[in-house]
């Protein structure tokens, strides 16, 4: 049976919060849509048109520097509103609003928001907290960015985007959560790959599967439980006394509001108790359609972990050098045998580049060889010789390497063949 999600304004914190009489008054001016990941909201500098009313989509707030960096403010989701700006007077930010996980939302057009907030109701208290909230937010990523690790940062991260969606799961990349944390993505790589080893979490080709939450919430920094204690509190606050006189309903929406309840008195209708029954039948239908499905989605998870495990194992412990180098020929990854050969730590992969352990008389050699691999997209070999160190003579290697399919990375296999050469 095909499961179909129903939307629903009250899906948003801040809306289903509202008095009855209030959210009668809104409702209708509330419009639904959906957005696709990456769509841009707002730009910096741009007026706003609506305000958002997240429900199931994750907005993101960035700041982009003169030179293309980026970092992540803050991140909204049903917990609040895109559109703060309007909320305090203003008209315009420096940061971009851009959907971060696709989904629904409420829009409500800037000039009804502002009608809504000049009446002094619960819309205008919830928004005003909720500003404040994100403050908090945007003070808490600022503190955890400059003082705590970047797997505390991932944990804070991971933690609020799963507070903002239903279930246990992100489709997010590494390189995105590399430009929201505003750090490199190796280092990302590095600390999932942490995070996955405790068996926290389950990472696949930008799918993020969280199999411990408690272990997560207890290796986080504090900056997560500050951000969620705040937003709980603000919104747990008593509201403010009702204002004596009647709030005058929106002139502008009147036929719009009447057709509205015209039609609700229409479409109710007395259920018949057999409606019910098909209800609940198909109700536990579907409960069990989504256990066996659970079923398999956990075997599957187990049979890909297996297959992770073996191949990782066949790289490390293979009996030649693996590399891969990036365009200026660092090392961004290497196997045990490789990191052997060169006399370097697995864990500073990122620091040297495999030039400076080739010999002076092959540098142009490999040199010449590296940008033909990366420009040509097939298979290249070439053979130089590396310097002598303090733990190895000088060695005489054979290199075989192909480009990765964006041509950006170099992937190259090495072997010691100076007993070959030497026996000729």
């Amino acid at each position: 049976m095909p499961h179909t999600l129903i939307h629903n304004p009250r899906q948003n914190r801040v809306l289903a919060a509202l008095p009855v009489t209030e959210y009668a008054r809104v409702v209708d001016d509330l419009e639904f849509v959906t957005f696709p990941p990456g769509e841009v909201l707002r730009d910096s500098g741009e007026s706003p048109d609506f305000v958002y009313f997240p429900t199931t989509c994750i907005v993101s707030l960035i700041f982009f520097g003169e030179n293309g960096s980026s970092t992540e403010l803050a991140m909204t989701g049903n917990d609040g509103l895109v559109g703060i700006p309007l909320v305090l007077g203003g008209e315009s930010t420096t940061y971009t609003a851009a959907v971060q996980c696709g989904g629904g939302a409420y829009r409500l057009r800037a000039e009804v928001m502002r009608w809504e907030l000049d009446q002094g109701g619960s819309l205008a208290r919830l928004s005003l907290a909720y500003a404040q909230a994100l403050m908090t937010q945007m003070a808490q990523s600022v503190v955890c960015n400059r003082h705590h690790t970047v797997d505390q940062q991932l944990c804070r991260w991971l933690l609020l985007s799963l507070d903002l969606l239903p279930g246990n799961q992100l489709d997010v990349t590494q390189e995105l959560i590399a430009r929201m944390l505003g750090v490199r993505r190796e280092a990302v790589t590095e600390a999932a790959g942490k995070l996955q080893a405790a068996g926290l979490i389950r990472y696949h080709r930008g799918h993020i599967a969280v199999i411990d939450r408690p272990g997560l919430e207890g290796r986080v920094c504090e900056c997560y439980r500050v951000v969620k204690s705040e937003y709980d509190r603000l919104f747990c606050l008593a509201p403010a006394s009702p204002a004596k006189h009647r709030v005058r309903p929106n002139p502008a929406t009147l036929r719009k509001r009447a057709e509205a309840r015209l039609k609700q008195a229409q479409s109710v209708m007395p259920v018949a108790p057999w409606d019910s029954e098909r209800l609940v039948h198909e109700l536990r239908v579907h409960q069990i359609e989504l256990e066996l499905h659970n079923e398999e989605l956990r075997e599957a998870y187990d049979e890909a972990d297996s297959l992770r495990k073996r191949y990782a194992d066949i790289y490390d412990f293979a009996p030649v050098g693996y590399f891969t180098l990036d365009a200026l020929g660092v090392i961004v990854d290497v196997n045990l045998a490789g990191a052997i050969l060169l006399g370097i730590k697995r864990s500073q992969h990122g620091r040297h580049r495999f030039a400076a352990f080739v010999a002076p008389e092959s540098l142009p050699t490999f040199n010449r060889f590296h940008e033909e691999v990366l420009d040509a997209k097939c298979k290249k070999k070439c053979e130089v010789v590396l310097i002598a160190d303090t733990h190895r003579p000088q060695t005489t290697i054979r290199i075989e390497a192909v480009a990765d399919e964006s041509g950006r990375e170099c992937r190259m296999v090495v072997s010691d063949i100076t007993a070959e050469r030497r026996a000729e």
